[in-house]
């Protein structure tokens, strides 16, 4: 009984361990005091979608910096590359190939987004809009404007009316 005890704390304490913020992660968040993030995948149809709105956004907000966070090692930077191009996604790429930023934020999809500030702190994490309603349906209007409400929130010294959405999106493996 003692073994299995032992055995449980054992599990439970590694299974807590925290992984540290990703150090150029957070040099980047600290040039600016609110930064966008959309975590992709370039091989995910939903992000595909979403590049092209969430680069209208970056240019709408140039007081916000905009990122494009990739977790793993799965993609060549050309195959990144030739997704950035082919879906016109102005944001550069974070390329985060431990999951520290995703484990960081908590990330569970591509794509997710998130209002951070300069420290990390979220303020705002789920869809962009509510334009997807499930995978593979969409909506053809949409009025529900959550990151760029939020951004809006910030922007006049406010805190966002709606903090978190539940992200619909390609599972992101960790």
């Amino acid at each position: 009984m003692k073994k299995l005890s032992l055995l449980v704390i054992i599990v439970t304490l590694w299974g807590c361990k925290s992984t540290p913020p990703n150090e150029n992660f957070m040099k980047l968040l600290s040039s600016q005091k609110y930064t966008a993030v959309m975590f992709i995948a370039p091989d995910c149809p939903l992000c595909k979608t979403m590049s092209t709105p969430f680069s209208e956004l970056s240019i709408e907000y140039p007081e916000i910096q905009f990122l494009a966070v990739y977790s793993g090692t799965y993609y060549e930077p050309m195959e990144l590359n030739m997704f950035a191009t082919s879906t016109k996604l102005k944001p550069r790429i974070f390329r985060d190939y431990e999951y520290e930023v995703a484990h960081q934020l908590n990330a569970t999809v591509t794509p997710e987004f998130f209002l951070i500030d300069s420290t990390a702190n979220i303020i705002y994490r789920g869809m962009m809009d509510d334009r997807i309603l499930e995978l593979g349906s969409y909506k053809q209007t949409w009025d529900k404007l959550y990151l760029e409400d939020a951004i809006d929130a910030v922007l006049a010294d406010s805190i966002p009316t709606v903090k978190k959405t539940e992200p619909i999106g390609c599972v992101l493996e960790y």
